[in-house]
């Protein structure tokens, strides 16, 4: 019997043989967020800037919630289903280890003296975005491995409380169902006396309808990306913290390695300008959100967390990276954990500066591009 992956390749062939006007530099870029969506948004941008800057050598068409979903674009990009999809890697936590500890590591902005909610995620994907390209070797063997090639990483807010009643204290979070999606959120999910369930994205909106789950930690604007905004009634933004950053346009390493060199710079210089429009439309989506749950023009409640579960939050963290840094050596043998959190927490106080005054994507991507991506040696990446 065809396997549903199998039947997924086949019918991918088919596809790319019929669409009108596809050529062999007509690149696929897949992606399980729907039509609308800031990924699809940034996708689309991505592609027209990859038009505009190969001059026509190279082309890309997108396919939101088709080709791969979310837990399929890992086996997707590798196998050429997709050429580019959007890499959520905690979905994948043993082919990704060096790049997950990075994501958990986006805690430490919690320790961070004067910075608040505002363009944390912004500032965490440029980081993350650095570090990967410049501090981490591992992270990219670990693509190579899975045939793919890293180009940004675009990044969400601050994972927040989205539920069906008020969760705004400690007690509040008593024997409370909680949809995590990662390590991390599972581990402060507990620490609260929370019990954390596994949903995949693609499957969110059910689990709430029916009651399965109580809240779910996630980026405020994706409450409404994924549809779910009639169903969260109250909002405590900015804990437990967190900030979702996604390879959001990994490419297919045989498909990078068969580009010119003009069409691989096409790609890098897209996945700045895709990368700072998803991280900004977060950033404004979290800001237009508060002002229509003050308007009454959304049914969610925004609330102050409780002096409570803040107490409770930061206590957890400071505990929590000293035991990321020891899990994944234990369990993953990642060798320079504490290496890479100090490396990240130097990209932070980088960025910190780097992004004083920004206020737009355009300026966002052009940081993107000067302070990391033109730098790369496009002959020999991905290799």
């Amino acid at each position: 019997m065809k396997t549903k992956f199998a039947a997924a390749i086949a019918a991918s062939a088919v596809l790319c043989s019929t669409v009108t006007g596809a050529s062999a530099d007509t690149l696929r870029f897949a992606y399980g967020h729907p039509p609308g969506s800031f990924f699809d948004i940034g996708a689309k941008a991505f592609a027209d800037a990859v038009d505009a800057n190969s001059e026509g050598e190279v082309t890309v068409r997108t396919f939101p919630l088709s080709l791969v979903n979310l837990m399929e674009t890992s086996d997707g990009i590798a196998s050429g289903i997709a050429d580019i999809g959007a890499l959520m890697t905690t979905l994948f936590p043993r082919e990704y280890p060096h790049t997950n500890l990075a994501m958990e590591t986006a805690m430490i902005l919690l320790q961070e003296d004067q910075i608040g909610q505002d363009m944390q995620g912004v500032l965490y994907g440029a980081a993350m975005t650095d570090f990967i390209v410049n501090d981490c070797p591992e992270c990219n063997e670990e693509f190579a491995a899975r045939n793919s090639v890293f180009t940004a990483g675009a990044a969400s807010t601050p994972y927040s409380l989205n539920c069906t009643a008020p969760h705004v204290s400690l007690a509040d979070m008593k024997d409370a169902r909680v949809r995590i999606a990662g390590s991390y959120w599972a581990r402060w999910t507990q620490a609260v006396g929370a019990s954390p369930v596994t949903v995949s994205g693609n499957e969110m909106l059910e689990a709430l309808s029916q009651g399965v789950i109580d809240c779910m930690l996630l980026s405020v604007p994706d409450v409404f990306n994924f549809g779910m905004g009639d169903l969260v009634t109250d909002i405590t933004p900015g804990l437990p913290g967190g900030i979702y950053v996604a390879s959001y346009a990994q490419v297919n390493r045989d498909t990078w390695n068969g580009l010119s060199a003009q069409g691989r710079e096409a790609l890098m210089r897209a996945s700045a300008t895709g990368a700072a429009e998803i991280s900004m439309k977060y950033e404004t989506g979290l800001q237009d959100l508060r002002a229509k749950s003050e308007a009454g023009e959304i049914k969610a409640t925004f609330h102050q967390p409780d002096a409570s579960l803040v107490e409770a939050t930061q206590a957890f963290v400071a505990k929590d990276i000293k035991y990321v840094v020891d899990y994944y050596a234990e369990t993953y043998g990642v060798t320079r954990g504490q290496e890479m959190v100090d490396a990240l927490r130097a990209r932070v106080a980088e960025w910190r500066g780097h992004l004083d005054g920004v206020t737009t994507a355009d300026e966002l991507a052009d940081l993107y591009w000067n302070e990391i991506l033109s730098d790369v040696d496009l002959a020999s990446y991905g290799q």
